[in-house]
């Protein structure tokens, strides 16, 4: 029942990490920079954002295999789905006819996505399921170069926001916070979201002092 309760947080915490990356998208400030792939893409071809998203994520996800020398996850092909069809669900649906002109409206939605996306990966990335492959690909990252989360993140945004920004994405002042701010944001809320994982580790534990 435990695993239920799990994926329960899980799915939550990634609806909650895409409607955390609508809402900066929708601000206006500028998109998240490894959005600004996605959505730089999208303005080129008749493809949704999610869409997009989703092929990336695939191509990583076999990236990632070649870094490890292990089989590809294609259980994160569950995270996938749910983190593409969820943004396309939040920007072509309940967010698509939202206009945020007045700059402290603009600045307030894009502080509750930057919150959001941080806490709804922090909250996901704590359960012991499948991970997106971009997020995979950090830890994995940060492993191999003993380098934090944070630091992690700030590299490999900042690459991913030039990428966008050659693509024509909306890149602004807002990319640049989310690439220095999202990564130490998330390490925050990685130790906040502590007690989760404590659920299915001492599931385990038990399970073995039963054996």
């Amino acid at each position: 029942m435990k695993y239920v309760y799990l994926f329960i947080i899980y799915v939550a915490g990634l609806v909650v990490s895409s409607l955390g990356l609508a809402l900066i998208i929708q601000s206006g400030l500028g998109v998240g920079p490894g959005d600004s792939i996605a959505v730089g893409l999208s303005m080129h071809f008749p493809i949704t954002v999610g869409s997009v998203m989703i092929v990336a994520f695939v191509i990583l996800l076999l990236v990632n295999a070649w870094l490890e020398k292990k089989r590809p996850q294609f259980e994160s092909l569950i995270p996938i789905i749910i983190r593409g069809r969820t943004v396309d669900l939040f920007l072509y649906g309940w967010l698509e006819n939202v206009n945020y002109e007045v700059w402290w409206a603009q600045w307030g939605i894009f502080t509750l996505g930057l919150i959001a996306t941080a806490v709804g990966v922090a909250v996901y990335l704590r359960t012991p399921f499948p991970r997106i492959p971009l997020d995979h690909f950090m830890m994995i990252m940060n492993e191999k170069t003993n380098q934090s989360k944070s630091s992690v993140r700030i590299y490999s945004e900042s690459g991913m926001a030039l990428i966008g920004f050659l693509l024509g994405a909306p890149v602004g002042f807002g990319t640049l916070i989310v690439a220095l701010l999202l990564g130490p944001f998330i390490q925050l809320s990685y130790q906040w979201a502590r007690p989760i994982a404590s659920i299915w580790v001492d599931s385990e534990r038990l399970s073995k002092e039963k054996a």
